[in-house]
């Protein structure tokens, strides 16, 4: 219905610059400082049942009542701030639906407001002034839809608490959006018109939940409000001498810098020498320097300019006893790159104990993806060798005869198949496979297509070893347990989203190591697939707040991660990515 995340941001920019104008004209001169306003008017909800949406059709049969009282208090000739209480009624119906409601609520109110004329003219004290008001609140409402004959449908806010023998109410958050004109009455009183907006984040208010949008309603008022306390007169101060202790900072003028000098045009597979120059002017004694590096980044080094070096989780540790003299110095050391590519983030934070600071210094490394050169050669006359089966070997089996053969063009004419047909006799069955494949995975992909492509409902996959078949998959575990395949499953329910920002085959890291490298807040999960290690951010219950946290990730330098789908705690898979 609104723009609801427009509006929080709207919000929270109006409330920095009310922060930002307090601090300029804390000093200046103000009527009074402190003011008390009551109101009262109609409210208008805007939800899932009524007939009318705008503000003037909806006052015939669509309009309640309300009243409240706000104190406020100015901290600028442009800037106040205020808290708020409304007490407000809500009625409405849908003739289509066979529905009416009615609801109430209580409104707690911190806000500001901004006045507008002073915003942008001379400030002085004005017999009208137009202001914007905006801000955050909580509100506690209960509320009935009915059919029109008056039979309940639903409600809300009315479950009894016995422990307190009160009736409970539902609990919800708005940021109101509004204007209003103050006009000058006589000295000290003002007469008060107001409208505003309440985005709310409940779709309960008229008791009836449809779709995603949120209830909103309108409170528009005439109110009087009373300036409290006495004339400020502009302060005049004469210049006094003061003393002030002044201590001394002997590298206050010292810049600190770190200048990176990595080569271009870097890609995977890359071997590459790292430069830093490290500006530090005259500060001497002891210091450290890390470096979190983009994982698959390996430093070969293991004597970097003389300092103490350690190398561990991607994260690279440099220790001084005492800084070179020079004002400016660099550190090289060689580095490995794996198969990785992208735009990866690098940080680095250099503490010195003289300065008892710590600096830190980002920027960007970008890997292209590594393409092997074709190579054309002639071929070359071999002897032919004896080819030997893979020690471990996944077939997908599509039928099984007793004591009698199916001839193996007749399967193929029947489901198809091109692939060539195996035939394997044990116990008495004639059992027929197709396909070879040494991970378990591709089997599993290429059974989906036998049954979706080729009609072969039954199919299922088996495993050899050394050439012989196996009973079962789970024989594996005793011949082969790096082949078996064994996958992590959560315990959870239903569907939930989370966001893989890397994989390693063969390889591992420990969460908390990826959590330093990419300063993630999020618990990061380590799955295990055959010989992959799969890393996983976040426990998200809707795909769209699992968007907001790939993007949030990719602010962070990791603009490979995607989205990956869960049910019941078992990975689903598909092709693409979300």
């Amino acid at each position: 219905m609104f723009g609801n995340h427009r509006l929080i941001v709207l919000s929270c920019l109006i409330v920095f610059l009310s922060l930002a104008y307090s601090v300029s004209y804390g000093q200046s001169s103000m009527s009074y400082q402190w003011y008390l306003n009551a109101n009262g008017g109609i409210s208008q909800l805007y939800g899932d049942v009524q007939n009318e949406n705008n503000h003037f059709s909806k006052l015939s049969n669509e309009t309640g009542f309300g009243y409240g009282a706000r104190l406020g208090k100015y901290i600028g000739p442009v800037f106040s701030v205020h808290l708020q209480f409304l007490k407000a009624e809500f009625v409405g119906q849908k003739d289509k639906d066979d529905l009416k409601f009615s609801s109430d609520l209580m409104e707690y109110q911190l806000g500001t407001t901004v006045n507008l004329i002073n915003l942008f003219f001379k400030n002085k004290e004005r017999r009208v002034n137009l202001y914007a008001t905006t801000g955050v609140g909580a509100i506690f409402f209960r509320s009935e839809a009915r059919r029109l004959n008056g039979n309940l449908v639903s409600d809300y806010g009315y479950t009894k608490d016995v422990a307190r023998d009160k009736t409970t109410r539902e609990i919800s958050y708005v940021i109101p959006v509004g204007a209003g004109l103050d006009i000058k009455l006589a000295n000290r009183w003002y007469l008060n018109l107001e409208s505003v907006l309440r985005f709310t984040f409940t779709d309960k208010l008229d008791a009836v939940e449809s779709g995603s949008h949120n209830d909103a309603y309108y409170y528009t008022s005439m109110g009087i409000s009373f300036n409290m306390g006495k004339k400020k007169a502009k302060e005049i101060f004469a210049d006094k001498p003061e003393t002030v202790e002044i201590i001394e900072d002997p590298f206050a003028n010292e810049n600190v810098n770190l200048i990176y000098n990595i080569p271009r045009n870097l890609k995977s597979l890359d071997e590459f020498e790292m430069r830093c120059e490290i500006h530090k002017g005259k500060i001497d004694g002891a210091a450290e320097l890390t470096q979190i590096l983009p994982i698959g980044f390996e430093v070969l080094d293991t004597v970097i300019g003389g300092v103490k070096v350690e190398f561990k989780n991607y994260t690279l540790r440099l220790n001084w006893d005492e800084l070179p003299k020079d004002s400016i110095f660099q550190i090289s050391y060689k580095v490995k790159l794996d198969k990785i590519y992208g735009k990866l983030p690098l940080t680095s934070l250099l503490y010195i104990n003289k300065t008892n600071k710590d600096y830190r210094f980002k920027t960007n490394v970008t890997i292209e993806r590594y393409e092997p050169e074709l190579v054309v050669t002639e071929p070359e006359p071999i002897e032919e060798e004896e080819v030997l089966p893979p020690a471990v070997e996944f077939r997908v089996q599509v039928r099984a005869a007793y004591k009698a053969k199916i001839p193996l063009q007749r399967l193929a004419n029947k489901y198809s198949l091109r692939e060539e047909i195996k035939e394997d006799y044990i116990g008495n069955w004639y059992k027929y496979s197709i396909g070879s494949f040494d991970n378990f995975d591709e089997a599993k992909e290429y059974r989906k297509a036998i049954i979706g492509e080729h009609g072969v409902r039954d199919a299922f996959i088996v495993a050899f070893f050394e050439g012989k078949r196996l009973n079962d998959l789970s024989d594996l575990k005793d011949v082969a347990p790096d082949a078996y395949p064994f996958k992590t499953k959560y315990k959870e329910n239903g569907p939930c989203y989370r966001v893989q920002i890397l994989a390693l085959m063969k390889k591992s890291i420990t969460p908390a190591a990826i959590k330093e490298i990419y300063n993630i807040e999020e618990e990061v999960n380590e799955e295990v697939y055959h010989n992959w290690r799969k890393y996983t951010v976040g426990k998200c219950t809707s795909k769209e707040k699992a968007k907001i946290l790939r993007q949030k990730l990719a602010d962070k330098g990791i603009i490979d991660a995607f989205i990956v789908i869960y049910m019941n705690g078992e990975r689903v898979t598909f092709n693409g990515h979300l």
